[in-house]
């Protein structure tokens, strides 16, 4: 396992990294302990992730994912509240090139500022 494998894996903030389709590509531990405790099912390497998400959710990931590929934003990020306090959800877009490969979402637990 390189270092950066190690970090993202071992690192104390959820990441879900998904392709442009919404398949997920990668989950670190931390994610799936976060879904546990928001009790949302279905993530999972390999599923898509409107599987986990409520269909007003999914409409919204779609604009956010038009918004990225059309390079409109470059962050999309909003909060929410966890069984344990605020989550801030972070969302960025990765590129392929000029076509936007995806999409890696950081779920920190607690505010950013």
């Amino acid at each position: 396992m390189n270092d950066f494998t190690n970090a993202c894996q071992n690192l104390n903030t959820a990441i879900v990294i998904s392709d442009c389709d919404f398949n997920i590509t990668h989950v670190n531990q931390r994610a799936y302990e976060v879904f546990d405790m928001l009790e949302i099912k279905g993530l999972e390497v390999g599923r898509n992730m409107t599987e986990c998400h409520k269909p007003e959710t999914v409409e919204k990931l779609k604009g956010i994912y038009k918004a990225f590929a059309e390079k409109k934003i470059k962050v999309h990020y909003y909060t929410s509240e966890g069984p344990e306090g605020t989550l801030t959800i972070v969302a960025v877009p990765f590129y392929n090139g000029d076509d936007m490969g995806g999409v890696v979402e950081f779920i920190f637990e607690g505010g950013l500022g």
